[in-house]
């Protein structure tokens, strides 16, 4: 039941509603939206302590719901050396020196940011590493968190010799003279060892780190995220937090199951699942990694490289693992979350899901496959037929450095300007859901869903002047790139009875911004500034006043 009258009135409003830009007020009572429309009819709904706010035509949106990111690796991230920006492996040994020097008391370096097109098909070595951080061991991300640049001292921690073989789904690059490891860690598998190995974040750290998180997004105007490979010591910290009541998005999650471990995992998972699950945070997915990227040639392809004649990458899971396990977490409930780029990866995942459903029944399961770099054209009515989401990260969707070189090398010409194929799937009648997938990412990197409303309009960079934008068939309208983002980041989270939309009745969140962006130009909405953020009714961010 709502108030008699309410806490928060919006007046002169331009209002994203069920589909519809409507002009007028919005009323909020308690946690809840209580009126959408006219301002004349909206009296008897105000009281005297109702706290009234021009927004002078700004545009009220549903809470943005980022449905894939991974805060729990940003944590880290965010704590070592920042190497976006840098495009040489000169520059980033330099950046790499001074920050070791102005960090002599840290027991490890950590850092992120490098780009594959720097280095050779082996990547980055270790020697060139050692030659500016010797003492400690360190471990340096991709920008896309897929392959990891480590030291010497990194690899004798983690215990990674000559002798090691490479893991299900990993690959340790080596020196093809001596078989020693080079100093490049491919896919996660590979890359555990060593983050497993190097000191462990406090606790009051991580927690601190995750409410600089928090007021990140409500800066965004972000209300909900799905951390896409959560950690139990992120875990912790949003529990932590949820406790205490100070949780400003709802925060879902996924903790990861790894290749042959079999049915054995389903037990750990369901006691993770139960220990967390909180008010606001609530990690009722598992995460599967089924393939890698096309820059490190991890990708699962249907067809083989074109730089590497007879290989199409692997899979990181064997088919019948894959299927018994998907089988029994989706048998105990779970929703499933796969990470699949290549084609061939996307058929195995959506392979595994059929025959989950037909072993256990279908149920309202919502699995989701995140990325879709290729997807084959016979696959796509898949999505419907399963009830699969699709999710995007449309902050991609231009041509950057990627596209216009190495990916070339890659794919080819023609698959390489067949990617990310958005609206073939919204098409086929697939459920579309975006996420950032920050702290990751190719060239541009951006939380901003902003950013990534634009780019899937527009499918060019936010900073591109003149050039052709990349699939121009695949573009979205503003309408369709806000539902992504919104109402169908909440059907992905279970969640959009209750959110995802403006709507008497829902939860009150929502994102004001300083400008209606339906009257301006696609190429300026990234200009757009989130001013006022609501979660359940309650004002978590404000830049300004506006009364």
């Amino acid at each position: 039941m709502t108030k008699k009258y309410a806490d928060t009135a919006f007046d002169n409003a331009s209002i994203y509603s069920n589909k519809k830009l409507l002009k007028g007020t919005l009323l909020v009572s308690g946690r809840r939206i209580s009126y959408i429309g006219a301002r004349k009819q909206s009296g008897r709904l105000r009281g005297p302590r109702t706290r009234v706010i021009d927004l002078k035509g700004g545009l009220i949106l549903p809470g943005f719901q980022d449905a894939h990111l991974h805060s729990s690796f940003g944590a880290l991230f965010r704590k070592g050396c920042d190497l976006a920006g840098l495009n040489s492996e000169k520059d980033y040994l330099e950046a790499l020196a001074l920050y070791a020097a102005s960090h002599k008391d840290k027991p490890c370096i950590r850092g992120s940011g490098w780009n594959y097109g720097a280095f050779g098909r082996r990547g980055p070595e270790r020697a060139a590493l050692d030659s500016v951080i010797p003492d400690v061991p360190a471990m340096i991300n991709a920008v896309d968190g897929h392959a990891a640049w480590v030291n010497s001292k990194a690899l004798e921690l983690a215990g990674i010799t000559k002798e090691t073989p490479s893991p299900a789904g990993g690959i340790i690059e080596r020196d093809p003279a001596t078989g020693e490891p080079s100093g490049t860690l491919r896919e996660l598998a590979a890359i555990m060892p060593v983050l497993e190995a190097l000191p462990r974040v406090p606790p009051e750290e991580l927690e601190e780190e995750a409410s600089g998180f928090l007021r990140t997004l409500a800066a965004y105007g972000i209300c909900g995220i799905h951390d896409a490979a959560l950690t139990p010591d992120v875990a912790e910290s949003y529990a932590a937090l949820d406790a205490k009541g100070l949780l400003t998005s709802r925060v879902s999650g996924a903790f990861l199951c790894e290749p042959g471990g079999g049915k054995a995992q389903v037990k750990r998972l369901l006691a993770l699942r139960a220990e967390f699950a909180g008010k606001h945070f609530a990690p009722r997915t598992v995460k599967l990694f089924l393939d890698g990227v096309v820059e490190g040639h991890t990708a699962f392809l249907l067809e083989p490289y074109c730089d590497l004649p007879g290989v199409r990458g692997r899979p990181a899971w064997e088919k019948t693992d894959l299927e018994g396990t998907v089988a029994a977490l989706d048998r105990a409930g779970f929703q499933l979350h796969i990470h699949a780029i290549g084609d061939a990866a996307v058929r195995m995942a959506l392979d595994a899901f059929k025959n989950a459903a037909e072993k256990n029944g279908r149920r309202d399961s919502r699995h989701i496959i995140a990325h879709l770099e290729l997807v084959h054209g016979k696959d796509r009515p898949r999505f419907r037929e399963l009830g699969v989401i699709a999710n995007f990260q449309p902050v991609w969707f231009y041509l950057d450095t990627f596209s216009d070189s190495l990916l070339v090398r890659r794919l080819g010409e023609k698959r390489a300007g067949s990617r990310f194929k958005i609206r073939s799937l919204l098409d086929a009648g697939a459920a579309v859901s975006c996420g950032s997938d920050w702290p990751v990412g190719g060239d541009f990197i951006s939380l901003n869903p902003l950013d990534s409303v634009q780019i899937g309009i527009t499918r060019r960079g936010t900073k591109a002047r003149g050039g052709k934008p990349y699939m121009p068939g695949e573009r979205l309208a503003l309408r369709t790139m806000l539902d992504c983002w919104t109402l169908n980041g909440a059907y992905a989270d279970f969640r959009e009875k209750e959110t995802g939309s403006l709507k008497d009745g829902k939860l009150a969140d929502l994102a004001v911004l300083d400008k209606n962006i339906f009257a301006g130009r696609p190429g300026e909405i990234h200009r757009a500034e989130v001013v006022l953020t609501m979660f359940e009714g309650k004002i978590v961010f404000e830049k300004s006043a506006r009364q």
